[in-house]
């Protein structure tokens, strides 16, 4: 939570795992904090003299994310994702063609991104967590789970999507970062051009605050919470960042965390953090958790040939940026 003082000296935006702090005043903004799609949202709009008109068009945004969730939480039993999880191995299933559109570039990401971003994911099932009852899992474990994740085995047919036996489909990876998109969308529409929204750490922007670009801070993975690597200036871009530190357990000084290599079935340790700049945020979140995975050479390769700007932070804690980023990021 934040505390008094930091709600005035900073604004919390949790970027993908990382924290990441708003440096902008708080005048002339309305600011709604809510729940939706499993994590904690805030969406700011600069009310341009009309705040009621802001909250109405903030409520509105809302209600897209509501709308979403409905159609792609596996969460919900009666989400249409569910029925196609339920379904697997049995029949296909009918979706809308907004869920069928995601599942098709969800398949084009995994073959772009060589595996490391896929949403057969939950295949795995419940082999980690990282709760209370944390254990780690056996190689055998993992093994046997890591044959549920492919996600070739999706079969798409018009509207209609079936998964063989085993196979499970968790959309948490891209879902909320089209929701994002979704809400910043629904702001500009309603003549609010310029807003911020943070889909639990999935951070986009829309214009300015008071003529000047807004501002995020990037956490430093190795440090504790609040400590900057430094300053993100930008308009009109989303801004995601994969961590392995928000969470995680040590077991005999073995740091393991929640971004899981699909390819192994294990934690990622090419990485500690990546930060991705993106027009798109479900693109960055995309991207932010493959370029992890793949670490500093293989990462950066695909942040340019996806056309996106990447910050990479490695179990060294060197700092790799593809020169774009370099630009717009100013240290602390």
């Amino acid at each position: 939570m934040k505390s008094l003082l930091l709600r005035t000296l900073f604004c919390l935006a949790i970027v993908g795992a990382l924290l990441a702090w708003r440096l902008t005043p708080h005048g002339g903004l309305v600011r709604v904090q809510q729940t939706s799609m499993g994590t904690v949202w805030n969406i700011e709009v600069v009310d341009h003299g009309r705040p009621e008109e802001a909250r109405r068009a903030i409520s509105q945004a809302y209600t897209e994310l509501e709308r979403i969730e409905a159609m792609m939480s596996e969460w919900r039993p009666e989400s249409p994702i569910s029925q196609v999880d339920a379904a697997a191995g049995k029949h296909p299933v009918e979706v809308p063609p907004e869920l069928r559109a995601m599942l098709e570039r969800s398949i084009r990401y995994s073959y772009k991104t060589r595996g490391t971003f896929d949403v057969t994911w939950r295949g795995m099932g419940n082999i980690w967590h990282f709760d209370d009852s944390f254990v780690v899992p056996t190689p055998a474990e993992v093994a046997a789970a890591r044959r549920n994740i492919d996600y070739r085995a999706i079969q798409i047919k018009g509207n209609s999507i079936y998964l063989p036996e085993g196979k499970n489909i968790g959309l948490g990876g891209i879902a909320k970062g089209y929701g994002v998109n979704r809400a910043v969308e629904v702001l500009v529409k309603a003549g609010f051009p310029d807003c911020l929204v943070d889909g639990g750490g999935d951070v986009r922007v829309s214009g300015t605050h008071d003529g000047q670009p807004w501002r995020l801070g990037i956490q430093d993975p190795r440090a504790e919470r609040g400590k900057l690597l430094g300053v993100v200036r930008l308009s009109n871009h989303a801004l995601v960042t994969s961590g392995d530190y928000e969470r995680f357990r040590m077991v005999n000084g073995v740091r393991y965390h929640h971004i899981i290599d699909p390819r192994t079935g294990w934690p990622a340790n090419a990485s500690t953090s990546v930060s991705v700049l993106s027009d798109d945020a479900e693109q960055g979140v995309v991207l932010a958790k493959a370029i992890f995975i793949l670490g500093a050479e293989e990462g950066l390769r695909l942040a340019r040939a996806e056309g996106v700007e990447a910050l990479l932070i490695d179990p060294q804690g060197r700092q790799h940026s593809t020169e774009g980023f370099s630009r717009v990021f100013e240290t602390r």
